[in-house]
């Protein structure tokens, strides 16, 4: 019994241990590498930045806690100013983060101003300090000293909607003097103001993110639209921006906080053109490139707490000078760096349940960037903590600056040194390949790319390795292509001419003779017996050997699954399980509608319908270790042709086993189907189930031993 109990709680902690993966949380230093499926896993990761101090008031020789940190910005000089709105204090650094001074807000009268509800501040590079003073509705422009010089409140303009409340939240200006401002919960966009103070209009609002299944719904809701319909309908409205910047170009950059309450949804950070397009693009190890608007910039998966889903929220952006994107979780206070082509470069931070330690925070508000330093303001520890780049991020960041600007070979020994601190590194791998080809060394590009997981270059160094053999070896190569040829023709003549039978067993000839003549085959497995449960289970086996040839042998180009993980019984319940669980399936439902064929019929008629899916997986195989990425699209495109072709003898298969015609065929398909799905979804409930039970025995079994 007592065995019993243990081996029972063994597996209830195995499988607690295989649902609590998924829910991983980053903490440290982190990056995010891309698998051949296309998944993205977060893996831990040589430090890029460390935490070196935390400025507080203590710190600072200040006699009030600066518990409202609202946002911070730098100066051209790199003094750092912080906006404690709860004290209505400013309270600037010097660029070593010592104490400058201290002020407050003062009225072109000279009477101190109440910023208690300030959510942003920005210094130009002619020291004027603007205070987005929110829930007053005003922004203040001040000289250095705090005296306001000029106050912004909601514009008068016909382009501002009749029920539009100005909250300015975040400010910023460009090189050329135009201001962008954001507004709390303004879905529009940014409000833009001309040098001369002149407001403009709206500036790059966010497009509602949509689906298939809201067209249905928005199709069938004009189709049935009654008033009270109409009346309780809620319109769905693009995401409000929480922060903005401008990179050196003169491009502005903004980040969305919230995007989706169920995921973590996509597009959380946008690069804007003057026309106010999303020019960030994140590009694929393919060589394809997709919108960030379309990107999902952070985790994966969404983490639930409570009970309740926690997405993340990503709150504030800022950008250096050679490109490269920071933005804030607030959820898991995280900071994220990307470079131009959305390449998450690293990740670190953390905080919520986590010890107290410096570089973890409680609540963070803002992030900037000053010079190389990385600072971040935490409102409930009152701190500003700030980041130094390491000797590993001053390396990576130079070699993927000198990458982007096509500087392959000048990259590649700093590349070497990045291997040398993080061997794991696929931006270092990727970087090497492109060196290598630029250098025509083809055979370590390949060696690179596929380290690096880049099938882009690998396809590129291919085709020159490829056609290279090719032309050494045409001559042989060319005489085993007429010789297989000649061979087979002759073969062919022979037989058809001497009658000679080279399949002598019946039921294997009518087995493989389902994909030429189905009709006729099948009638002779129904009413001849020429059907066989042992070739139609070797058929089968066969098949998932193909299929296991097809994810771990294939050529580097046609893997689309990790080879390291890969899951033999998940291949094995995708076609053993899948065609049983059809056979089973089929055969309960067709016997409810008079369908004649046993079980015995029908399993024989799927199994024989494999063969040319069988015989295309051990092509496809074969010929992926000679075609490229054009190669794959073709075979791909042969793939649905086999895949149709395969249903259309399934088809014929079934019909015949149960004397159906093809409408008869068709539903009952439909309905077996259906059928699997629920007795999937129950074995599932099933595994649910087990797994609380096996939970309960553990907790009975702690409760009982160690007590």
């Amino acid at each position: 019994m007592k065995r019993l109990v243990s081996l029972l709680a063994v597996l209830a902690i195995l499988l607690t241990f295989s649902f609590s993966v998924s829910a991983y949380e980053p903490t440290d230093s982190f990056v995010h590498e891309e698998t051949p499926s296309g998944s993205i896993v977060t893996v831990p990761s040589r430090e890029m930045y460390s935490a070196v101090m935390a400025v507080s008031a203590n710190s600072l020789g200040l006699d009030k806690h600066l518990s409202g940190l609202s946002d911070l910005c730098c100066d051209k000089n790199g003094m750092v100013y912080l906006l404690d709105s709860n004290r209505s204090v400013i309270v600037v650094l010097n660029s070593d983060y010592t104490l400058n001074r201290t002020f407050k807000i003062l009225s072109s009268e000279g009477f101190e101003e109440s910023i208690s509800d300030a959510q942003g501040i920005y210094v130009d590079d002619d020291g004027k300090i603007y205070i987005c003073d929110t829930l007053q509705g005003r922004v203040l422009v001040c000289d250095g000293e705090g005296k306001t010089l000029e106050t912004w409140l909601s514009p008068e303009s016909s382009l501002i909607p009749e029920d539009f409340l100005f909250q300015p939240c975040r400010i910023a200006k460009n090189s050329k003097g135009y201001t962008y401002l954001l507004s709390l919960g303004c879905y529009y966009g940014a409000l833009t103001y001309s040098p001369e103070g002149e407001f403009l209009g709206f500036y790059g609002a966010n497009n509602v993110q949509t689906s298939a299944l809201d067209t249905i719904t928005y199709l069938w809701n004009r189709l049935t639209q009654t008033d009270t319909k109409k009346s309780l309908s809620v319109k769905k409205l693009p995401s409000p921006f929480v922060d903005l910047c401008i990179d050196s170009k003169g491009y502005m950059i903004t980040c969305t906080g919230i995007v989706d309450d169920e995921t973590n949804g996509v597009g959380q950070i946008r690069k804007l053109s003057p026309g106010s397009d999303d020019i960030l693009y994140k590009t694929n190890f393919d060589g394809t490139s997709v919108s960030a608007s379309g990107y999902n910039f952070v985790e994966e998966k969404i983490i639930k707490r409570y009970g309740v889903n926690k997405p993340q929220n990503v709150v504030s952006v800022d950008v250096d000078k050679d490109g490269f994107i920071y933005a804030l979780d607030a959820t898991h206070s995280l900071i994220y760096i990307y470079d131009e082509e959305c390449n998450m470069i690293c990740g670190f931070g953390g905080g919520k349940d986590r010890m107290k330690r410096l570089g973890v925070f409680d609540k963070v508000t803002s992030l900037k960037v000053n010079g190389t330093d990385v600072l971040v303001t935490d409102s409930d520890n009152g701190t500003l903590t700030v980041f130094k780049r390491t000797e590993y991020g001053d390396l990576i960041t130079k070699a993927q600056s000198l990458y982007l600007s096509g500087e392959y070979n000048q990259a590649a020994p700093l590349w070497e040194e990045v291997l040398a601190q993080n061997g794991s590194s696929q931006l270092a791998y990727r970087g090497l390949a492109m060196a290598s080809i630029s250098n025509k060394d083809y055979d370590n590009a390949l060696k690179y790319a596929k380290a690096g997981l880049d099938y882009y270059v690998y396809d590129m160094a291919f085709k020159v390795v490829r056609n290279d053999y090719i032309a050494k070896n045409f001559v042989w190569l060319f005489g085993i292509l007429v010789l297989f040829i000649a061979g087979i023709i002759t073969l062919f003549v022979v037989v058809k001419k001497k009658g000679i039978v080279l399949i002598k067993n019946e039921k294997v000839r009518v087995a493989l003779s389902t994909s030429v003549h189905p009709f006729d085959s099948f009638d002779d497995i129904r009413y001849k017996g020429k059907g066989s449960v042992v070739i139609a289970s070797v058929i089968l086996f066969i098949f998932y050997i193909g299929k296991v040839l097809q994810d771990t042998a294939s050529g580097f180009l046609f893997t689309r699954i990790d080879v390291t993980g890969y899951n033999i019984v998940y291949t094995i319940l995708k076609t053993v399980g899948l065609i049983l669980l059809w056979s089973i399936s089929n055969w309960l439902i067709a016997s409810l509608l008079s369908g004649k064929g046993k079980f015995r019929d029908v399993y024989i008629a799927t199994s024989y319908s494999l063969i040319p899916l069988t015989v295309y997986t051990f092509v496809r195989v074969i010929l992926s270790h000679v075609l490229s990425l054009t190669g794959l699209s073709i075979m791909d495109g042969i793939h649905t042709v086999v895949l149709i072709f395969t249903f259309f003898i399934l088809s014929v298969a079934i019909m015949v086993a149960h004397e159906y015609d093809f409408f008869k065929f068709l539903s009952t398909s439909i309905v077996t189907v259906l059928f699997m799905v629920l007795v999937v979804f129950v074995l599932f409930l099933v595994g649910v189930l087990l797994q609380q039970v096996g939970e309960f025995l553990v907790s009975l079994y702690q409760e009982v031993f160690f007590r």
